[in-house]
């Protein structure tokens, strides 16, 4: 029950928090050169994406998912984020913006990337550490 809330619960209570933020009737914004709007989503994502990697690589009940949690968590976030604009269709003063799904990919996309490369980072600076020590 441990793992459950260390490492499943934060990403729902993420989920719900998107959720709940897609619901609001009008967001304010403040109009930037660069659109905030699709930073903040890059970003949001970026973190769902990461908290669906640790939950499902830390979960017990579906062996083969700790293997695939990377590519798992990377389509889950494409997939939220897709049913998350599908549901602003229905929020009135909200649109659903291909743009912003594109903008939730790219966070999700951001953080498969940087996984890999502090995972390479990791692997060389073990292997320096095993020749250090031979």
């Amino acid at each position: 029950m441990k793992k459950v809330f260390q490492y499943q619960f934060p990403l729902f209570i993420w989920a719900l928090l998107i959720f709940w933020l897609s619901s609001i009737h009008r967001i304010p914004a403040i109009k930037f050169p660069v659109q905030l709007d699709k930073v903040a989503h890059i970003c949001i994502f970026f973190v769902f994406c990461w908290f669906s990697r640790r939950a499902l690589y830390f979960q017990d009940t579906i062996p083969f998912l700790r293997r695939w949690a990377l590519p798992a968590a990377f389509l889950l976030a494409c997939i939220y984020g897709y049913s998350d604009e599908y549901h602003q269709l229905f929020v009135h003063g909200r649109t659903y913006d291909m743009k912003d799904w594109l903008a939730d990919s790219s966070g999700a996309a951001l953080f498969i990337f940087l996984f890999f490369l502090t995972f390479k980072w990791r692997e060389r600076l073990s292997a320096r550490t095993l020749k250090a020590f031979n």
